[in-house]
């Protein structure tokens, strides 16, 4: 590195002495030439031969060293964003009256509420309760003035008006109610009662045989119109003489 920078100021020398020379000869000076100067010495060695006076070639240009690698930056942390805090909401003035007033209505109603069954709690303890009457079975008496009444209102009608096969039909099954009728008429009678159950006792058996003999004609083929008619108006009659015993024996009995 040093024989290098020596060289190099060699090389600087030399050119600025042919730089001088030739400026004196063109001045016209004293006329000498650069033989007759002495040769500067380098670090105390021989003087080199004077160089002849052309022109200083230039200075070689020193490569550049290269450069350093640039180094890459550390990425910058990047800090988290900042998540702004929500403000406190303050209650305003208007909003707890409010409040207040929201709850006062609210406490009233509730206390209204309270009031009302309150008062109807009492209400119930002082009426009086409802007594429910025991069901009172209804004296045998009752029973066989309804069965009689039923029998010549609906029953005897209904036989009237059907079909004679269900009319017979029915009638095998309905034809008891009547005998039990009669049977229970003529103990009431028996047993010292108004006078009238044993005309009931011996009216329903009556009915009973007068509403045989009108179906069993309407069975017959062909049927006898002039018979059929009178059969049903004997049936009549004794519906007729049922309702008057049973309008006369209700006003007697204790329901």
């Amino acid at each position: 590195m040093e024989l290098r920078a020596a060289r190099l100021r060699t090389i600087c020398a030399a050119a600025a002495i042919a730089v001088v020379f030739a400026a004196c000869g063109s001045d016209g000076g004293s006329g000498g030439r650069i033989d007759d100067l002495p040769a500067p010495t380098i670090d105390g060695g021989d003087a080199p031969a004077a160089p002849e006076a052309t022109d200083a070639p230039a200075a070689p240009v020193e490569p550049s060293e290269p450069e350093a690698p640039v180094e890459p930056e550390a990425p910058v942390a990047t800090e988290a964003p900042v998540v702004p805090e929500p403000n406190p909401i303050v209650p305003d003035d208007d909003d707890a009256t409010d409040l207040v007033v929201t709850l006062l209505i609210i406490g009233a109603l509730i206390a209204a509420v309270a009031l009302v069954a309150t008062a109807i709690a009492k209400s119930r303890k002082k009426s009086p309760e409802t007594v429910v009457a025991p069901a009172v079975a209804p004296s045998p008496q009752s029973t066989l003035l309804s069965t009689s009444q039923w029998i010549a209102d609906q029953l005897s009608l209904e036989l009237m008006a059907a079909p004679p096969s269900d009319a017979l039909q029915r009638w095998s099954v309905e034809r008891s109610r009547l005998d039990n009728v009669a049977i229970g008429a003529q103990e009431q009678f028996l047993a010292g009662q108004d006078a009238n159950w044993q005309q009931l006792a011996q009216t329903m058996p009556a009915l009973a045989a007068s509403i045989d003999t009108s179906l069993a004609l309407r069975a017959q083929d062909p049927p006898n119109a002039q018979l059929i008619g009178d059969s049903i108006d004997v049936v009549n009659g004794h519906r007729a003489r049922v309702h008057q015993l049973v309008a006369s024996l209700l006003p007697t009995i204790t329901r």
